[in-house]
């Protein structure tokens, strides 16, 4: 089930002339912005990428730097929840980057990459998929490990919701040989492609000692990186209950679940769409254990914050069972 935490995948604003962006104003404002998203404080960060957007362009920025709060504004809004907002700073990325580098380079594809992993995206992994091995085969000499690794893992995830697991899984043995590198200089982006590696063998169906071997690894180096509380977390952990449902570990389900809905509401506040999700899983559970009340009213409760959320965003717009297994955020 995958978790529609966008990732702020392209550190466009980080650059030589940081300096002297902070003395026009966006500079220090970007940098709070990207100190808010690292602590999950989503909506805050998102204030503060649109102060620093408006100061950019009213200054004439360069592109580099538009790029940069575009994306990174892009990615807070997804995390709040405000999809369409999401959507639509992505595609203002996009047209600057195709205007500026062409829907082959590496920056075009990440961010398509991260927009297409919103709920309001759905249908569109085929045409995704396809730029996204294109970038790969340009790109693959480029010497930029770390993006040519999030854009595998992206296209993972895009395989993985067709069910084309045999794909999915070259993709992702492609960028395993990356890990223990990644462990090392990017333990967060080790931890995300630990994350796709459990949910590959999860969906091949009989591999669950596996997938719990590998949610565990994940959640830990996320826990290293970023502590207990982080909304980052609610990915292992709802992959993890969902591994030990399959085995019949219902109590251990049952007990990771609920830190899983205690961090979401924690962090991102109890009417996001997110803990709507974990909600519909945390009812499977309890109709599992013959809690069958207990799960009646979760159930409902999901349901309202799912309504409340398609308000927001649109019908079709919002974090299903089936959307919430992937995509932690901000893996720098």
């Amino acid at each position: 089930m995958k978790l529609i935490l966008a990732i702020c995948l392209v550190p466009f604003v980080a650059s030589t002339a940081e300096t002297r962006e902070s003395s026009l104003g966006w500079g220090n404002l970007t940098l709070e912005g990207k100190a808010l998203t690292q602590a999950g404080k989503y909506p805050a960060a998102a204030q503060a990428f649109r102060q620093a957007l408006a100061i950019a362009e009213g200054a004439n920025a360069d592109e580099r730097t538009l790029l940069g709060i575009y994306d990174a504004l892009a990615s807070a809004y997804a995390n709040a929840g405000q999809y369409a907002e999401s959507e639509h700073e992505y595609r203002r990325a996009l047209a600057l980057t195709e205007k500026s580098q062409g829907r082959q380079s590496l920056d075009y594809a990440l961010l398509v990459a991260s927009m297409v992993m919103l709920p309001t995206q759905v249908g569109n992994g085929d045409t995704a998929g396809a730029l996204l091995r294109e970038a790969i085969i340009a790109n693959r000499q480029s010497g930029r490990a770390r993006e040519l690794a999030i854009v595998r893992i992206c296209l993972a995830q895009i395989l993985l919701d067709a069910r084309r697991y045999a794909e999915a899984e070259s993709v992702l043995l492609d960028a395993q040989g990356d890990l223990p590198a990644l462990k090392t200089t990017n333990p967060k982006l080790a931890a995300e492609l630990l994350n796709e590696l459990g949910l590959l063998r999860f969906d091949q169906g009989g591999r669950y000692e596996e997938s719990v071997e590998l949610n565990l690894e994940s959640l830990h180096l996320f826990q290293d990186a970023l502590g207990d509380e982080h909304p980052v977390l609610i990915v292992p952990f709802n992959n993890l209950a969902l591994s030990y449902l399959k085995l019949g570990r219902l109590n251990e389900a049952e007990q990771t679940l609920q830190r899983a809905t205690t961090v979401c509401s924690k962090t991102l506040g109890a009417d996001h769409a997110t803990c709507g999700a974990l909600l519909e899983s945390y009812a499977v559970i309890l109709r599992k254990l013959g809690r069958k009340h207990e799960a009646k009213a979760v159930s409902a409760r999901s349901q309202q914050i799912t309504r409340a959320s398609q308000r927001r965003n649109g019908v079709g717009a919002t974090i299903s069972v089936t959307a919430l297994r992937t995509r932690s955020n901000n893996v720098p």
